[in-house]
């Protein structure tokens, strides 16, 4: 008896699942399935505009001393001590005398060669106040000024009888032969050439001096070169006196050059053209010769072009754009190619809808949209959804 009423409690239990499972199915019939949105990616864009652009150009050099020089006397002697000492590191002005040889020697030569000039002078006037007085004046003039310190110019004369005077007496012969001498005894002083700073020394004062032999070498401090080494097709839009940017580390702030020339050869190897940036008052502003430096120009003016970043330009020269959603490829026509942009002057109309970066796994044809599409189109959907829920009456009362 039990095991029948049992029975007929789980005949009913199976029974009543059978029809809620039946009466589900039923509704799930009734229910209609609303497709899934299609699936369209969001990509980053820019709209082309055409207009005169200046392209930005980039690019590291080594900064060099705009002159090295090689000290060597033209004269033999002892190096005499002076206020200044010869050292390496040692900073020095333009005119400043940094090498000073015994010139004693020389000095006593020119001395006695204008003793014998004055001696010939003295006999030259006689004769001239007597024979030609009108010149007498000029060679007056002449024999006052004239010293070991100062040779001034020998008196000119169109008077054939006043040359032969002259030359009678050894006067040219002698002029001649102290102005040599003259020349020669200032080349005991070293005057430096620019100011700048001392990089070797090969001499110490008391030693001797060797005429012809190079002593030390001296580097130009107040104005550096940075030389650039550029693509031909950035070079082109280089021009002499173009500003520059420079950035060197460990400078607090950027200093300012200009493009001094563009080399007009170009470098076989790396098919570069070297390009040499000027920067002025470079010792004070902390950039020094060796140091590495970064250059920024603006090159000469596109008429009209565009900007485009280089990751968005794939196959050398093409690119990905919007036309009614779908994505589609364009072949540019760039005018130059930079570190981060290029640009363009033709193959995209007006307006277009640039993507303005990589894709991974593109296919033409595909759904693609702006950022600003996109929000736009979230917009609308939360604006939709709001008045479904005020119909329904959920909205607030």
């Amino acid at each position: 008896m039990h095991t029948m009423k049992r029975y007929v409690i789980a005949v009913v239990i199976l029974a009543a699942a059978v029809g809620m499972m039946a009466m589900l199915t039923s509704m799930k019939k009734d229910q209609r399935r609303a497709p899934p949105p299609p699936f369209v990616r969001t990509v980053l864009t820019q709209t082309v505009h055409y207009g005169p652009v200046r392209p930005a150009i980039e690019a590291t050099g080594r900064v060099y001393a705009l002159e090295r020089v090689s000290l060597a006397p033209e004269v033999s002697g002892v190096v005499e001590q002076t206020g200044f000492r010869l050292r390496k590191g040692v900073s020095f002005a333009k005119g400043q005398t940094l090498i000073q040889i015994d010139s004693r020697e020389a000095h006593y030569t020119l001395q006695g060669t204008i003793s014998d000039l004055r001696n010939a002078l003295t006999g030259l006037l006689a004769e001239l106040k007597t024979d030609i007085p009108e010149a007498h004046g000029r060679w007056q003039t002449f024999f006052g000024t004239l010293s070991a310190d100062n040779l001034p110019e020998i008196p000119s004369t169109d008077s054939e009888r006043e040359k032969l005077l002259a030359t009678r007496y050894n006067v040219y012969k002698l002029y001649y032969a102290a102005s040599a001498q003259r020349l020669a005894l200032d080349k005991h002083v070293l005057v430096a050439p620019f100011s700048g700073t001392v990089e070797e020394t090969f001499i110490y004062p008391s030693s001797m001096a060797r005429a012809g032999v190079a002593v030390a070498t001296v580097v130009r401090t107040d104005i550096v070169e940075i030389e650039l080494a550029l693509p031909e097709q950035e070079a082109h839009f280089v021009r002499k006196a173009m500003q520059a940017l420079v950035e060197v580390d460990g400078a607090a702030e950027q200093l300012k050059g200009a493009v001094d020339r563009v080399s007009d050869v170009l470098d076989e190897r790396m098919q570069t053209v070297s390009v040499f940036v000027r920067v002025a008052n470079a010792a004070a502003r902390g950039l020094k010769s060796g140091a590495y430096a970064t250059v920024r120009l603006e090159g000469s003016p596109l008429d009209s072009a565009f900007v485009v970043a280089r990751k968005a330009i794939h196959d050398n020269n093409r690119v990905y754009v919007i036309e009614n959603g779908k994505l589609s490829e364009k072949t540019l026509a760039l005018a130059y190619r930079g570190v981060s942009t290029a640009y363009a002057t033709g193959g995209i109309d007006e307006g277009a809808v640039l993507i303005d970066e990589p894709l991974q796994d593109a296919v033409i044809g595909m759904a693609v949209q702006s950022p600003e599409e996109a929000g736009r189109k979230a917009e609308a959907k939360a604006e939709a959804e709001k008045k479904v829920e005020g119909k329904n009456g959920k909205g607030p009362g």
